[in-house]
């Protein structure tokens, strides 16, 4: 999105500073786009959150972070965030991604401005997001910038899925620039030293491309969350793991989610494979 907005280009540098928002390992310094979701690294993507809502639309900074947070709000939402999907079964869930008014009702009109907001940089605060839609932004991911509507049901009678299942539904990020942040998803996993390098199926020449998260939990340990497609550039699967009070995602539910991808593609998974990971 910051990319849509024109606020950074794929080789962007920002520094790790840690004053700003904590990084939870240290890393090679994040010159670009594609570094610094290789290493999660969490004050270069404040940073970029910062220069896509703080533009410098209003002398008012109250206001600025108002507009800007606004129009970030309506371009997540694009990605099938926030709203129901409108999957084939009940009690879907909605999410929650924060508009300018939920912050006025909660802190008062003008009385709250980046810095209030800054977690969702990073995807906490008061953002709230399903297991199926974080699989669903992988897709979308995967597709350069569409999704099909999740469904349930494969066919019915004779038929395929019912045309709504079948309408492609397109993101407000042009389909243009998915391709420089694929690179640094792939980097995540295939690389050295890349934060879910335990999902890796490069053995099998097998490009998986993902994300790790680490979610804090203030009830206990943290929760572990790794979110991946694959083969990268002709994607098959996409997938979310979410596995609760497990720590560092790509400890755990990036090992997980690589012997499923590896079991999908392969059709079976390697005896030898990822020893110590199926526990």
């Amino acid at each position: 999105m910051a990319l849509q907005l024109g606020v950074v280009k794929p080789y962007t540098a920002f520094d790790c500073n840690q004053k700003l928002v904590k990084c939870t390992h240290d890393h090679e310094r994040p010159s670009n786009v594609s570094i610094a979701i290789k290493n999660s690294c969490n004050p270069y993507f404040y940073q970029v959150m910062r220069a896509a809502v703080l533009r410098g639309q209003s002398p008012n900074r109250f206001e600025d972070a108002r507009l800007g947070l606004g129009q970030w709000q309506k371009m997540v939402k694009s990605f099938g965030l926030g709203e129901k999907l409108g999957v084939d079964m009940s009690q879907e869930k909605r999410g929650l991604i924060p508009s300018p008014d939920y912050y006025d009702k909660r802190l008062g009109h003008h009385r709250w401005n980046y810095k209030t907001v800054y977690s969702l940089s990073i995807g906490q605060g008061e953002i709230g997001i399903t297991g199926l839609q974080m699989a669903n932004v992988l897709a979308t991911i995967a597709n350069r910038g569409y999704y099909y509507t999740p469904h349930f049901v494969r066919g019915i009678g004779n038929g395929g899925p019912l045309p709504e299942y079948q309408q492609r539904h397109y993101t407000a990020v042009d389909t243009t620039l998915f391709k420089y942040i694929i690179p640094g998803m792939q980097q995540v996993v295939d690389s050295k030293g890349g934060t879910g390098n335990l999902a890796s199926l490069a053995q099998f020449g097998i490009s998986v491309a993902g994300k790790t998260g680490t979610v804090q939990n203030p009830h206990g340990f943290d929760h572990a969350t790794f979110a991946a497609f694959a083969p990268a550039q002709d994607p098959k699967i996409a997938i979310a793991v979410f596995i609760e009070n497990s720590g560092f995602g790509g400890v755990s539910a990036a090992p997980a989610a690589g012997l499923m991808i590896e079991q999908y593609l392969r059709g079976k998974v390697a005896p030898t494979a990822k020893p110590g990971k199926t526990g």
